[in-house]
């Protein structure tokens, strides 16, 4: 929420506004942003009234220090950082591996349980290809299949990057940094 949550007080900044006022500065639809505004409100950030919302004190305070305003995701802006995800599983897999090709994880990781095991591990392969921390190697593995290494400099611990497939960004949550793949690449990681 910290990019809807300083935009949301900065809009409030010049007086009360409508619940649809508001979502008409963030360009999402009034439904969208009731559990921001509620955040904000539980904060004591602003104060909400019959749909009308205005800025405290506090909030002006938050507004003018710039800080991130941060609760967890916002209308769905933040990726899964569960423990047991296929996801988790590949990461954890990719640094224990020299190399690895798609068919070697979904084997080893995959029960047939997983749905779309193979589609979601193609877009992440892809997505962590994109941002640096793959290595395509150039002997391919069994029955021609594409193999990869994972950089030693991008095995940044533990933490899997969290691939965002419908916002197009991978976090990675041990360094903190976010990589914007490019809609080109995204299509071919979806």
């Amino acid at each position: 929420m910290a990019w809807n949550g300083l935009t949301i007080l900065n809009a409030l900044a010049g007086g009360p506004k409508l619940t649809r006022q508001v979502a008409a500065v963030l360009g999402k639809p009034s439904g969208d942003i009731g559990s921001c505004l509620g955040t904000l409100r539980k904060r004591g950030l602003i104060l909400s009234a019959d749909g009308v919302h205005e800025i405290t004190e506090a909030g002006r305070k938050a507004l003018a220090s710039g800080a991130a305003i941060t609760s967890g995701p916002c209308n769905g802006e933040a990726a899964s950082r569960h423990s047991r995800t296929l996801r988790v599983r590949a990461w954890r897999f990719m640094r224990m591996r020299d190399g690895f090709s798609l068919g070697d994880m979904l084997r080893t990781l995959c029960d047939g349980t997983e749905a779309h095991a193979r589609n979601n591990l193609r877009g992440y392969v892809r997505a962590l290809e994109t941002a640096g921390y793959l290595q395509t190697l150039p002997r391919r593995g069994a029955a021609g299949e594409q193999r990869w290494r994972l950089r030693r400099e991008r095995d940044t611990g533990p933490e899997a990057p969290a691939w965002h497939k419908a916002a197009r960004t991978l976090r990675d949550h041990n360094t903190g940094e976010v990589f914007t793949i490019p809609l080109k690449e995204a299509r071919h990681a979806a």
